[in-house]
């Protein structure tokens, strides 16, 4: 444990962007299982997925307050999370501790505590190797599925009933942190979007949070950063959207420009952090 707790330490003062939990836990995840691979410790990871995101009829979350009072709804909505898990032995016995700095800031804790943490119902959760760094899912359930018997070129439905608890769930993929994930920086990108954010929050949003004159700026900023969407397609992606339109953008095209400039600088920053964690080719 004392260990754990060293690297935990490390973790901590990693200027990994631990308080913007609006997004990119599974970057975190995965910055960190490079970080402690480097120091020749293996670590796996635990992915909580909620009814949302595996079946087509339960739009259930992982819901909880916003202590920032950043999202414009108060509340922060997760439709998976994901985590570091270290093996910790002691006195012969292996225990599963979850490192996540957002849930969990003083210390790794047991997987348990820190699904209990989540309180979402009908929660599935899958431990597996840390090399795994994100999926997709298909948004198509198993009854939708298509199959090929071998026997022609044409899909065939399966001659099967499915039990009800199997019929609607959907498909989900992972994959690694390689081609077009990697050629494109996800990782350092989306590390870097939660500097950004952190750092817009900070300067932009604390100092305004309590000033009733300056409410209409507040919400402007509670949509734009309070929505990670909003957030990336502003500043990562370059594109309108419902939200962010082209009379936002007007409206807010200074400080548009100034964080633009951050996120670049930031993203330079991470592209070099990752670069000294990522395996040698």
């Amino acid at each position: 444990m004392q260990t754990a707790q060293i690297l935990f330490d490390q973790i901590q003062n990693a200027g990994i962007p631990f308080t913007y939990p609006q997004a990119n836990c599974h970057n975190i995840a995965h910055y960190i299982s490079l970080l402690a691979k480097r120091q020749g410790i293996t670590l796996a990871k635990i992915w909580a997925f909620t009814p949302g995101i595996y079946t087509s009829y339960n739009t259930r979350v992982i819901t909880f307050k916003d202590k920032n009072q950043l999202s414009p709804t108060g509340k922060i909505d997760w439709g998976y999370h994901v985590a570091p898990v270290l093996f910790v032995e002691q006195d012969g016995v292996v225990t599963k501790m979850v490192i996540d700095g957002v849930l969990f800031p003083n210390g790794a804790v047991p997987y348990k505590a820190w699904l209990a943490k989540i309180k979402t119902k009908k929660l599935i959760y899958l431990l597996m190797d840390a090399e795994w760094y994100l999926f997709n899912t298909s948004y198509v359930t198993n009854t939708q599925l298509d199959f090929f018997d071998g026997n022609t070129d044409e899909p065939v439905k399966p001659n099967v009933i499915f039990p009800y608890w199997f019929a609607n769930k959907c498909v989900t993929d992972f994959f690694k942190y390689e081609d077009n994930s990697k050629e494109n920086g996800w990782l350092e990108k989306g590390l870097a979007i939660n500097n950004t954010a952190g750092i817009f929050y900070e300067n932009e949003i604390k100092p305004i949070l309590n000033d009733a004159s300056q409410e209409v700026l507040l919400n402007d900023y509670r949509s734009l950063v309070g929505n990670v969407l909003n957030f990336e397609n502003v500043f990562r992606d370059y594109v309108y959207n419902s939200e962010m339109d082209e009379q936002f953008h007007e409206t807010h095209a200074a400080i548009i420009s100034t964080y633009r400039t951050i996120f670049n600088n930031e993203c330079l920053k991470w592209q070099q952090r990752v670069s000294e964690v990522l395996p040698f080719e």
